[in-house]
Formats: structure tokens, C-alpha cells, sequence
């Protein structure tokens, strides 16, 4: 998971200790580190109701899972379990204060976007019976809510008495929300608390905890094997730690209280449910939120790695790296090869465009870093940085590289240092997850055909049509003969063992063009050479994308046109962007992890994690897949659902605009029906371009001291003539959602049912 939301609405917008005594009834340290605090109150960490007899906890999940995953692999099931109490906890050691300076932040009378950055707000104000409904959240199984406010006057989830079996001045203590830990603040003061001033503004008094974010926020989701029964009060036995959270409502979280009329709440609620905006405060100017990574097979996946070129600093990088963790230099999870002036490094592709090429050590630590990890080094390499916006406007929206290989990793208790050490039992741990058949989840069978002729036939036209993309296996000698090669993948296809072991993906970029989908998410900038993360990704990578692509839709009979103009209702945008690439999905347990596409914007959404629902999903998206004339179309367009006011964040930018007479930000608005990323896809620095083109549209060629005398009688011309410039401007002026992929639509009505049949059994 990485942080929530644009920094386009927070930078503009604002220009003691606990001493710590040891847990009732639960293991955990004497001290505190850090200043001693021995003038300061007790705190006494206040407990729920005891664990009851035969309720299963996280030390129970741990454990089975562990103790079963040693079994069937060979590994040491202690390294396992330490891998999960990172995946569940770890928060990167300064997170939390991270998620505290947001909260600031956002908390500031002076900010107009009712958008509230802060955790521990919404943990307060949306109560546990809520959290799943309204914003997807996974409530933990070991906690309980409140039945009074504790020593503070807080309503927080309480851990149940027993169920504390880790270090909390390390992993803090469970907030209620799996994925989000509440630590102590050291800048607490007792005697300047006060709840109702902190919930006003939550810059002018410390609160006694601060919350941190996991992995597990994100990732963590139900079990498809064994659904329950009440998804807001969910038992260890109904989650599994590494299959995405498909209903994390990721930009409602925040947002609740933003009215509908202003244009935050149409962005942040146009996000679909189970992606993740992992460009919003290294900011690329692309509204690109993604489906959240299934990890199933990573053993298998592994296999699958490519060299690709790397720098020489870059090779000097990963060796101190792998130093520092304990890996090996030819380790699969990012071999070292080439030559000392010509390094490669043999890797899987992680993220979903492929661009995180620099192994799956480097690609875990960024994710801690994305998640607010050193963020006092992070800010900086935002091309809007709240904290610093004179710097940022010097800049004109720049990136600065996050640079590890110079600066980040020089001390040697750095967090960035610390969670490279805890990644490869984490990896260990990861590599445990195989997959989720429908024939072992409860009453999954009934959902099954056994009718061996239509599976078969099912197997044979994957075969012939998915299997070269969606297959970890190949044939072996392979021919370039076109009935040959259609045999060798038939026969193995049909063979017994087909699915065995298979990570079903060949795990490698593949052109945007070929695939015809979205490119928003393949056009982001963030790992280019000099962007946030451009020293984690390969040079192979960067040599790709730097090659030009005319980015094209396609009509019914597969025709390429020009982009749709949500404007003029016709496919008449030209437009030419970098190269771009997606990586091919897994399809391991697809039955149950619908919608589907890399934005989730492939079939109809409900947020019911029953067996039945997920099929009623899986067999509506895959219908769409194979039938694209039942999808959406233009109306899978985001599109504001009413008209929707600018919000009043450019104090700044509004200064440098000289002609401003009679012009205030709330006569521009984005009308209704208007495609969202018109907005969301502009460089911040391109807003006095707008301003101007809302002018010159209401003047129609007047002389400009007449502005003042026609801003409301032309105010529509104006808006009409921003409109356009937006479209002129746009990073990626691809507005269709659901496009794209529609290899299967000239397959027989017969085949395609017996496709979708033999795939259940992925």
C-alpha cells in the first residue's frame, strides 16, 4: 500500500512523552526507547475482554500457517513467521510520523478541501460496525470495539487481553484495522490535551498515539475458501495475508466529509474499489489508481525473471544491498550478471507496468518508503511538495530522484536500512501462497462442471488463445511452425500436471498498443532516470519507454481509430506518448478476484466477499472480457455526477497570473458529466494556462479590460474554452476505462462457455 491522496489538494491548501509500562497480561518490553520519561504519566495500554476458549488469533494464523507452509515446502518455519509479523506490522520504523505531518497538514483552517489526511481521525470517527461497509476496510479479528473511551477520551478498538504476542515499541499495537498500528507519541503532553481542540485542528495539540501503515492495509483480504459470515467481524480462518484487498475504498477514505459539489469528492470517489493511486504524492500528473497485487507462486514467478541492463552504480547498489540483507548475489529474487562495465540483473517485474526492474529487495523496501518510510528525504522528490512549495514552484513541478545509491542508505540504522534486513524472511514468507481452488472453498464444487468434453474443450481453446501469455510453462522446442507450435501447446496444455506449479503469466512487459487497454497506469513518469524512483528501475526499462507510441483505440472489428473526445463525441484525438507496457497478470485464482483489467474497471462491482457473489462477479467480468459489446464503452468514463466547484488551493499560482480582474476560483467549476481526468491528468503548473483560456473565452476577442463586464453573461463560452485547454493539455488523454483485451471476441459463443468453465479451475 502507499499513501492516499494528491498532494494537488493539500499544498496549496496551507501554505511530553508516554513513559512506557509493561502490557497486562501479554508479553512485550519494559522500556521505551528514546528520551527518558520519567516525569510523564503512566501508560498502561488498556485492553479489551479476554481472549475466549477456542477463539482462534493471530498467534494461532501464525503459527498454522507456518508450521503447514515448513511442511510442504521445506522452509524454516521461523523465518516464515518473522516474514509475516513484517508483513502484518512493520510499519518502517518512522511512518507513523509521516501519516502525522499529513494530518497536520490537512487539519489546517486554512485548508477549503474538507479532504482530512489523518488515520487516526477516521479510526475515531467511522465506527468498527462501519469500516467495511462504507470504505472496504478488514477490520482485525483480535480487537473489539470500545464499550467506553479510554484514559484519553478516545473510542478506539481495543486489543483482546492475550492476543499481544509481538513487540509493540516495534510493531505498535492493532488499531481494530488490520494494517494500521497505533504507536505512542514522545510529544505527547497530558496537560495540554484536549480531544475536541485536536478534532478541530489537529496541528495544535499533540493526541497520545500516532498510527503507522503496513503492508497488510493494502493486501491483506478474505479467503475466498471460506467466506464470513459477517464481513465487518471477520475470524482469522476468513483472511488470507496476501490476495489484495479488492474493496478497500482506498479514496473514500479520507474524503467522507467532502460534499459531493466540490471536485475532490468526484475524484477521490471515482476511484474503483481494490486499486491503489501509488503516484499521488510522487506525483506524475496521470490519474492511474491499480489493482492491488495478488501474490500467489512467487517461487514459480521467480523463475520467470529476465536480465535486463543496469548501471554500474546501480550494480555497486544492489551488492551493498544484498550485503546488508543477507542475500546472495546470484539470488532469485534478483541475480547479478554482465560484466563490471556492463552489470545486469536477472528480475521479475513487479509493479503492473513493469517498471519495477531492480529485483524484489529493492521493490519491497520502495513500498515502505511509498508507505511514508523516511519521509523527511521522501518529500523533497515530489514535484509538489506541500512542505516546501516554494521550492516546488522554482522547480515548476519537477521530480527530484529519491537517491539511495548516494544519500539514503548511508546509515547503517536508517529504516530504509532496518526494513532491507527484515525483506527476505518477508519474501520467505510470501513464497508460501500457492492458490485458492473453487473446488476446496465450502460449497465451491456446485460451481464446478465435470463435464470432461466441455473442459476440455475449454483447455484447448486456452491453449490456442491465452497460453503464450498466460502460462509460466512453455513447450520445450518450441518450432516457429504455426500447426507445430499449436500441438506442443495443446499437449501441454492438456497434460495433468498443466497447472501444477504454474504461475500462469509469463510475467513480461507487453506494448499498451497490443493490449489496447487504458494507458494511464503504463504512462506513468515516476521511475524515469530523474523522478522519485528513477535509480530503482533498470536501464532496460528506461531505453524502452524512451521510444515514442501513438496511442490508438480500436472499434468493433478491431479497427484502429484515434482516442475518444469526451468534447466532441467522436474518436478524433491524435496523440503520441512514450512507449508503454503492462505485464501479464496472473491468472491464478481469477474466479474469485474479479473485476477485472489492471484498473478494476472490467465488470460490475458489489461489495460482498460470498462465495456466490464472487462468481456471480467473476462470471459477469469474464462475459464482458469475451463480449465486448456488453461492456460500458464511454460510459465507463469517470465523470463528475454533478456540476463541481474548484476548490480554492492556488493561492500561490494565483499571484504570478497578472490579469485577474473580477475573477474569483468559484466561478470555474467542471461541469456535470465531465470526464474527471481532465482535471487529474494536468501538471499543476499548467493551471494559470486554464485561468487564461477561461478568460479569453468569455472576452470571444474583446479587449481585456472588458473582462470584468462579461464574466457572468459569458461564463459558459469561458468554461467551454477551459474545457478545451484541458484536453490540449492532458498528460494521457485516455478517458475509456474498460477497453482493451478483447482477444477472445471472435471465438465461438460455444467456446467462449467453455473457456470461462475450464478457468474456474485456475
Amino acid at each position: 500500500m502507499k499513501p492516499i491522496f494528491a498532494v494537488l489538494f493539500l499544498s496549496l491548501a496551507s501554505s511530553s512523552c508516554l513513559a512506557y509500562s509493561k502490557p497486562k497480561k501479554n508479553e512485550g518490553p519494559t522500556t521505551a526507547e528514546g528520551p527518558a520519561a520519567t516525569d510523564l504519566p503512566a501508560f498502561d495500554y488498556e485492553f479489551g475482554r479476554p481472549i475466549e476458549e477456542g477463539e482462534k488469533t493471530y498467534s494461532w494464523y501464525r503459527k498454522t500457517h507456518a508450521d503447514e507452509a515448513a511442511k510442504r515446502l521445506g522452509f524454516d518455519a521461523a523465518a516464515i513467521a518473522d516474514g509475516m509479523d513484517t508483513w502484518h506490522w512493520w510499519v518502517g520504523v518512522d511512518n507513523p510520523d509521516f501519516w502525522r505531518d499529513v494530518a497536520k497538514l490537512s487539519g489546517s483552517h486554512l485548508n477549503k478541501t474538507n479532504l482530512r489526511l489523518d488515520v487516526l481521525r477516521m479510526l475515531l470517527t467511522t465506527p468498527r460496525a462501519e469500516r467495511f461497509k462504507k470504505l472496504g476496510l478488514i477490520n482485525d479479528p483480535d480487537c473489539v470495539a470500545a464499550t467506553k473511551p479510554d484514559q484519553f477520551g478516545l473510542t478506539l478498538d481495543r486489543m483482546k487481553d492475550g492476543t499481544l504476542t509481538w513487540d509493540p515499541e516495534k510493531f505498535g499495537y492493532s488499531s481494530g484495522v488490520i494494517g494500521l498500528q497505533i504507536f505512542k507519541n514522545e510529544k505527547f503532553d497530558s496537560k495540554k490535551w484536549s480531544l475536541a481542540q485536536y478534532m478541530d485542528d489537529p496541528k495544535s495539540v499533540e493526541a497520545p498515539y500516532k498510527i503507522g501503515m503496513s503492508c497488510a492495509f493494502c493486501h491483506i483480504g478474505f479467503n475466498p475458501l471460506k467466506s464470513p459470515s459477517d464481513p465487518a467481524e471477520p475470524k482469522w480462518e476468513n483472511l488470507t495475508s496476501a490476495i489484495g484487498n479488492q474493496y478497500l475504498r482506498e479514496g473514500l477514505i479520507f474524503g467522507q466529509d467532502v460534499p459531493a459539489s466540490s471536485f475532490i469528492y468526484q475524484y477521490v470517489s471515482t476511484q474503483e474499489p481494490g486499486t491503489s493511486e501509488t503516484s499521488r504524492f510522487p506525483m506524475d500528473s496521470i490519474n492511474n489508481p491499480t489493482n492491488i497485487n495478488s501474490i500467489f507462486r512467487l517461487a514459480d514467478r521467480l523463475k520467470l525473471a529476465k536480465e535486463e541492463r543496469i548501471t554500474v552504480e546501480q550494480k555497486t547498489l544492489i551488492e551493498s544491498m544484498y550485503k546488508n540483507a543477507g542475500v546472495p548475489l546470484d539470488s532469485p529474487i534478483g541475480a547479478l550478471g554482465g560484466t563490471e562495465a556492463e552489470p545486469t540483473l536477472k528480475v521479475p517485474h513487479i509493479l503492473t507496468d513493469g517498471s519495477d526492474s531492480m529485483g524484489v529487495l529493492t521493490a519491497s523496501v520502495r513500498v515502505y518508503v511509498n508507505e511514508g518510510m523516511m519521509h523527511k528525504e521522501w518529500y523533497p522528490s515530489w514535484p509538489l511538495n506541500p512542505f516546501h512549495i516554494t521550492d516546488s514552484l522554482k522547480r515548476r513541478f519537477m521530480p527530484k530522484e529519491f537517491d539511495i545509491i548516494h544519500e539514503h542508505r548511508k546509515d547503517p540504522n536508517s529504516p530504509w536500512m532496518q526494513t532491507e534486513r527484515r525483506m527476505p524472511n518477508m519474501a520467505t514468507f510470501l513464497e508460501t501462497y500457492d492458490s485458492f481452488p473453487l473446488a476446496d472453498a465450502e460449497g465451491g464444487k456446485a460451481f464446478l462442471s465435470t463435464d470432461k468434453a466441455l473442459l476440455k474443450r475449454g483447455k484447448i481453446v486456452f491453449a490456442d488463445n491465452c497460453a503464450s501469455c498466460h502460462s509460466g510453462k512453455t513447450p520445450e522446442g518450441l518450432t516457429n511452425n504455426p500447426a507445430e507450435r499449436k500441438e506442443a501447446w495443446r499437449k501441454l496444455v492438456l497434460s495433468d500436471d498443466f497447472l501444477k506449479n504454474n504461475y500462469l503469466s509469463d510475467d513480461q512487459r507487453h506494448p499498451a498498443t497490443e493490449l489496447g487497454t487504458n494507458v494511464q497506469r503504463a504512462e506513468g513518469t515516476n521511475a524515469q532516470a530523474g523522478s522519485t524512483w528513477g535509480q530503482m528501475s533498470s536501464q532496460t526499462y528506461k531505453d524502452m519507454r524512451a521510444v515514442p507510441m501513438k496511442i490508438m483505440d480500436f472499434n468493433a472489428n478491431g479497427e484502429a481509430l484515434p482516442l475518444y473526445n469526451p468534447l466532441s463525441g467522436k474518436n478524433d484525438i491524435d496523440w503520441t506518448g512514450p512507449s508503454a507496457f503492462y505485464r501479464t497478470p496472473t491468472l491464478v485464482g481469477i474466479w474469485a478476484t474479479a473485476p477485472f483489467l489492471h484498473n478494476n474497471a472490467l465488470g460490475d462491482y458489489k461489495a460482498d466477499p460470498s462465495l456466490e457473489n464472487r462468481i456471480a462477479r467473476y462470471g459477469d467480468a469474464m462475459t464482458k472480457m469475451l463480449w465486448p459489446e456488453k461492456r460500458l464503452g464511454i460510459k465507463s468514463i469517470k465523470v463528475t455526477s454533478e456540476d463541481s466547484s474548484f476548490p480554492e488551493l492556488f493561492p500561490e499560482m494565483l499571484k504570478t497570473i497578472k490579469f485577474l480582474d473580477g475573477l474569483t476560483l468559484k466561478l470555474l467549476y467542471l461541469p456535470k458529466g465531465m470526464p474527471v481526468n481532465l482535471l487529474m491528468n494536468l501538471n499543476p503548473k499548467h493551471f494559470p494556462e486554464l485561468v487564461e483560456a477561461y478568460i479569453k473565452g468569455v472576452l470571444n476577442g474583446e479587449p481585456r479590460h472588458k473582462f470584468k463586464s462579461f464574466i457572468n453573461s459569458r461564463r459558459d463560452a469561458g468554461m467551454a474554452s477551459m474545457l478545451q485547454r484541458m484536453l490540449e493539455l492532458n498528460t494521457v488523454p485516455d478517458f475509456i476505462e474498460d477497453r482493451g483485451h478483447t482477444f477472445g471476441s471472435k471465438l465461438s459463443d460455444e467456446d467462449k462457455k467453455a473457456l470461462i468453465e475450464y478457468v474456474k479451475y485456475f
